[in-house]
């Protein structure tokens, strides 16, 4: 150590750079000596095993792992030492009988080394191994002719010539008797499951014949704690109904859909197979609501909008008929909304309901200044498996100024239908790790129906999340939508369409693109279109750093048009209602090339 306190000494007496620069290297250098001694007089006793890779040598050397006593002070006691050296090469032996080498040659070489220590070396040649000779699957019982097991059966992961790895038996008796049991044969077992081994002709033959035992079902459900809601609408929930046939998995989905209803603290659903009866078994689903009324004020700051305040009332079940009544307000420096919704559950399916709306919405621009009043009846129902389809009738009153143009009061009465599904597959609460959505709108004005104005107008989005190695997400984002209209004055700024902002095109302002009038203000176009995609690497639980590029733009003419491009990079802080974004964005291919800060909170996808 004389050379490092040598230069230690320089080091204090000389330049900031040493100080700063040598005096820390030498300090982890002198560290990372002593830790290095303390390692190697912690371990006296070193194993070493050839011969073998992989799985196999992970085992054998588990099985020759140093026990507890064999190290005393530092030291081995030699008899101890050769004691242990002799019954590895057993030891060792064992390790491979999992794999199907039951006739290995191990030999052992134990070795003096430095004060007290010991060097053992472990050399094994495993041979051949046992392989499989005759195999017997059989399934009885009334479930033996399901199509699954019997596939499972087929596909039983060890067949005759294979070596023999009990690793691969066992997992292949676990699923067999797991997807049994996840079909309703909850009596379902192994009648016969041997192994016989032939250790002379390194053979063995396999006999296994399932029992399934009969199919139970699903029999009453009863609820506790939530005597509140109608019985009816908490049915909705379930995944399942009485008398169909018992399946484990639907248990936890109905428990997860209890949970995302967002009206239970806790959800807890339980088969009570001790009192099953005549094959049935019966349901408890023990439920902790949450307060009926609930008030959440919120203050936040986001570049679109600017800073803004909000409060949200929820009455989760109305009259105590299982309704819902919402009500929001958003005071922000560009936009201003208040709004009410009440939600009906319809029939016994959780994807069905009706709803009824109004809002009042004023939004404020740098070119526009629009202010709204709504009303929407709709009615949702699932038609296809996971894919909603909503049917609406929208009436609207709306004044707006858009550029240079003079300001008009429009009246739409406006019916519609829209469709779309999720699918996300989440880490963690607001925190997806992959899957997509979609949705597809189509909804019109005419005349006839009492409106100022006649259109169609069609509306796409979707997103993905692509799961990539080295904890990163590929993310991708589009929208787009078009409109059929002879006059364009004559549609409102709510119904045109804008790009640029947090959510469209970053590194712009936000519906600061479109056609522009001959002031240069936007005036919004018929068209638009829009993509995204971005990178991003997750750092730890909750933090993720991002980069992006986006391109989109709105438009009056499909055969001339011409996109807006903005990349960048950003910080992601997960939260349970969805990620808060910090983004820097800059305009590419453009005359105005400075940065853009854009702040977000909540779900882009």
């Amino acid at each position: 150590m004389s050379f490092i306190n040598h230069i230690a000494a320089q080091a204090r007496g000389g330049s900031r750079f040493a100080r700063r620069i040598i005096l820390p290297s030498l300090l982890f250098l002198s560290i990372s000596l002593f830790s290095a001694g303390n390692v190697s007089a912690a371990e006296p006793f070193e194993v070493i095993v050839a011969g073998v890779e992989g799985d196999m040598k992970e085992n054998v050397e588990a099985a020759l792992a140093i026990p507890h006593g064999l190290v005393r002070d530092g030291r081995v006691e030699p008899t101890w030492a050769r004691r242990f050296a002799r019954q590895s090469r057993d030891r060792a032996a064992k390790a491979l009988e999992p794999f199907g080498y039951y006739a290995p040659e191990v030999a052992t070489d134990l070795a003096s080394i430095g004060d007290g220590g010991f060097r053992l070396t472990v050399t094994i040649a495993p041979g051949e191994p046992v392989r499989i000779s005759h195999r017997s699957i059989v399934l009885s019982g009334p479930g033996e002719d399901h199509s699954r097991l019997k596939r499972l059966v087929a596909n039983f992961p060890l067949t005759v010539g294979e070596v023999l790895r009990h690793d691969l038996y066992e997992e292949g008796k676990g699923k067999l008797l797991a997807t049994a049991t996840s079909l309703g044969y909850l009596d379902a077992r192994f009648v016969r499951h041997e192994v016989r081994l032939t250790r002379a002709a390194l053979e063995a033959e396999i006999d296994l014949e399932l029992e399934t035992g009969p199919q139970y079902r699903f029999g009453e459900v009863t609820f506790h704690g939530a005597e509140d809601f109608p019985e009816h609408v908490l049915r909705r929930y379930l995944a399942f109904s009485p008398g169909e046939t018992f399946v484990d998995t639907k248990l936890s989905q109905t428990q997860a859909n209890l949970y995302d209803a967002d009206k239970f603290r806790g959800a807890k659903v339980t088969a009570e197979h001790d009192q099953a009866e005549e094959q049935t078994v019966p349901v408890r689903v023990d439920l902790e609501p949450m307060p009926q009324y609930q008030l959440r004020p919120g203050i936040g700051y986001g570049t679109d909008t600017g800073a803004r305040a909000s409060l949200r009332f929820r009455d989760s079940n109305s009259f105590h008929l299982g309704h819902e009544l919402q009500g929001d307000l958003l005071y922000a420096q560009l936009r201003q909304v208040l709004s009410a919704r009440y939600l009906v559950p319809l029939a016994s399916r959780l994807d069905s309901l009706m709803s009824f709306s109004v809002q009042f919405d004023r939004d404020v621009n740098d070119t526009f200044d629009s202010r709204s009043l709504e009303t929407e009846a709709s009615l949702t129902h699932g038609f296809a498996k996971g894919v909603k389809t909503t049917f609406f009738l929208n009436l609207s009153q709306e004044a707006y100024q858009v550029g240079d143009e003079d300001s008009r009061v429009t009246t739409l009465v406006m019916p519609g239908v829209r469709l779309g599904q999720r699918r996300w597959r989440f880490d963690s609460p607001g925190r997806p790790r992959e899957g997509y959505s979609w949705e597809v709108e189509v909804r019109g004005s005419s005349s006839s129906l009492g409106s100022d104005v006649s259109l169609l107008q069609g509306l796409i989005g979707g997103s993905a999340i692509i799961r990539l190695p080295g904890q990163m997400q590929l993310i991708l984002r589009t929208e787009g939508g078009t409109t059929w209209q002879d006059v364009f004055d004559d549609l409102p700024a709510s119904m045109r369409f804008f790009a640029g902002g947090d959510n469209s095109v970053r590194g712009y302002a936000y519906k600061s693109l479109g056609p522009e009038d001959s002031n240069g203000d936007v005036t919004g176009g018929r068209h638009m279109l829009i993509g995204s995609v971005e990178l991003e690497r997750r750092l730890g639980k909750d933090w993720s750093l991002a980069l992006f590029y986006d391109s989109g733009n709105a438009f009056d003419d499909f055969n001339d048009f011409e996109l807006a491009h903005g990349a960048g990079f950003g910080v992601r802080r997960h939260t349970p209602i969805g990620p808060i974004k910090l983004d820097l964005a800059r305009q590419v291919g453009n005359n105005d090339n400075a940065f853009r800060l854009h702040m977000s909170v909540g779900f882009g996808w």
